[in-house]
């Protein structure tokens, strides 16, 4: 989605206010707005111990702290999976956390995150375990 950017303080407030920022690859009186893509989902898989050492719980503890929403599962491969959405930041730091840290007592071999895209609105109102 692509705006004439005509320059000027209030057209970059504009932009601004609809959630799109000036282009910086072209000189001021060529710039566009274009769109600001805030929010990300993203799915995960982590390998390793993380059943039964309270993974799911610390993932759901974290992920709240963060202000993010989505799920987390144990599955039949013994590993935890799930999905993550939220502002870019935020969802970037529980990445790190879902891969380096996770509960206490788990042992993460590995993070798989696959599937990751830009949202315009979340789709869960919360962070949860599921079943």
């Amino acid at each position: 989605m692509r705006y004439k950017y005509v320059g000027g303080l209030s057209t970059l407030l504009l932009c601004l206010l609809m959630g799109l920022t000036a282009s910086k690859d072209q000189p001021p009186e060529e710039q566009q707005c274009v769109a600001m893509p805030n929010l990300v989902s993203v799915e995960y898989e982590i390998h390793g111990n993380v059943q039964g050492v309270f993974f799911r719980a610390y993932t759901e503890e974290q992920a709240s702290r963060l202000g993010l929403v989505g799920w987390v599962r144990n599955t039949r491969r013994g590993t935890v999976d799930g999905v993550v959405q939220g502002r870019r930041e935020q969802v970037k730091q529980m990445k790190q956390w879902l891969e380096f840290t996770g509960s206490p007592m788990s042992r993460i071999e590995r993070a798989t995150f696959r599937n990751e895209k830009d949202i315009s609105k979340l789709d869960f109102d919360r962070f949860k375990i599921t079943y």
